[in-house]
């Protein structure tokens, strides 16, 4: 995948419209049909809890959640490789929770890209950071990618799919399970 350019768009709240899937090419050929994106469901979510046993809303720090994922592409032809461009968006809202005292989050996140077969043939990792200033409780970003995904084909890039997700530990996965399964 490469390194990626991470450009924020800051205070661009998370509502700002992500026109989905729109795909550029180059001249010579019709548009093209970029890989799809996706938020991974059971990682779409991180809350941050103050150290020690409690779990209820006081405890809480901080929590985001991944609003949207939008893709546009541009394939490479002639005589570089095969590949495609990735234009990736992704949009993320947090909040200030009643425990924090710094009135600033980290929250790393990962980008993995998928083939074909469902293997993960790439995956990186970020850091969306919030800045909670004067009486703000819930912030935004918008954060854009451009990773390039070699191919052996340019009619193999539609099978390739971008999954994006918070990196959680293992207790920050089986809260967002339990969450899911009692709505």
């Amino acid at each position: 995948m490469g390194a990626l350019r991470v450009r924020s768009a800051l205070p661009a709240l998370v509502a700002a419209a992500l026109a989905l899937g729109a795909c550029t090419a180059n001249e010579d050929r019709q548009a093209a049909i970029c890989p799809r994106a996706g938020i991974l469901p059971d990682a779409n979510t991180v809350v941050l809890f103050r150290d020690g046993p409690g779990r209820d809303l006081t405890d809480v720090i901080a929590q985001a959640q991944i609003v949207d994922v939008a893709v546009g592409c541009v394939y490479t032809s002639g005589r570089r490789p095969p590949g495609v461009t990735l234009d990736l968006q992704i949009a993320i809202a947090a909040e200030r929770g009643p425990a924090d005292r710094a009135r600033r989050a980290a929250l790393p996140y990962f980008v993995a890209i998928l083939d074909g077969d469902q293997n993960i043939v790439a995956k990186e990792y970020f850091e969306a950071r919030f800045e909670f200033p004067d009486n703000r409780t819930r912030v935004g970003r918008v954060d854009e990618l451009e990773p390039v995904i070699p191919l052996r084909s340019n009619f193999d890039g539609p099978s390739y799919r971008v999954m994006v997700g918070f990196q959680l530990n293992a207790d920050q996965l089986a809260w967002n399970r339990r969450q899911r399964g009692e709505r």
